[in-house]
């Protein structure tokens, strides 16, 4: 028997390729808030592919920059839309099991520390997207400088963890859901469908804050133009 899968082309690369261009970085072009805007929608994405994964009882199970493809959008500001992709490590998780034990492994940098112990589960593709979070907001590869067994064992005995650019400006509720789903124990990472809600809200309050911006812009400059219309009455007067 042969099975042929056939999937949609996307066109823009992976988003290993868009991290490492730093798309989700603020620069001359692409202000701050449309960067974490960018990032926070792409996240959103990623975790609404995920959600509906883990309700159909599959688990990634290789979750990582490099399996999520980029597809050229001219409906998204943003120029693109995230897809997730390489399913070749994906496991079915019956009725009313929780977690599975396999010999199989993921990508090192991406895998959750029970996962070295053989324990797959809907929260060690939470641990994964944590780490990809991660990426998105520094633009840095995880754990670099560090070889695989340093990795493991650090990420295993919970004595290595990445470093959050805690001062990073307007990044505060993003690191905070980042650490969530880094979070040792695996029942204290949150499922997909609190992830997306809180993206989803953290999205909403940079855009209202931006609203709220523009809004006092435009009374500003609408107060000048009235200062100005009425002084150009007082000197014709």
């Amino acid at each position: 028997m042969v099975v042929i899968v056939v999937q949609e082309f996307c066109d823009s690369g992976t988003l290993d390729i868009g991290i490492r261009k730093k798309i989700f970085q603020p620069h001359p072009m692409w202000g701050l808030r449309l960067a974490r805007r960018t990032l926070l929608r792409t996240a959103g994405e990623i975790a609404r592919g995920m959600m509906h994964m883990h309700d159909s009882g599959i688990v990634h199970g290789d979750l990582k920059p490099a399996n999520i493809l980029l597809n050229s959008s001219n409906e998204d500001r943003r120029g693109f839309s995230a897809k997730l992709a390489d399913f070749g490590l994906s496991h079915v998780l019956p009725d009313a099991v929780t977690s599975l034990a396999t010999n199989t492994w993921g990508s090192i940098a991406y895998m959750a520390p029970e996962a070295f112990a053989g324990k797959v589960s809907r929260a060690t593709d939470v641990w994964a997207f944590g780490v990809i979070l991660w990426q998105m907001l520094t633009g840095a590869q995880p754990y670099l400088g560090l070889n695989q067994n340093e990795v493991i064992q650090g990420v295993q005995s919970n004595t290595l963890a990445l470093s959050w650019p805690d001062e990073a400006p307007m990044s505060v509720a993003i690191i905070d859901l980042g650490r969530r789903c880094l979070s040792f124990k695996p029942e204290e990472r949150p499922a997909f469908d609190s992830v997306l809600e809180r993206l989803v809200a953290i999205e909403r309050a940079i855009r209202a804050e931006l609203l709220g911006l523009q809004a006092a812009l435009d009374i500003g400059q609408a107060a000048a133009q009235e200062t100005n219309a009425n002084a150009s009455v007082v000197m014709c007067t």
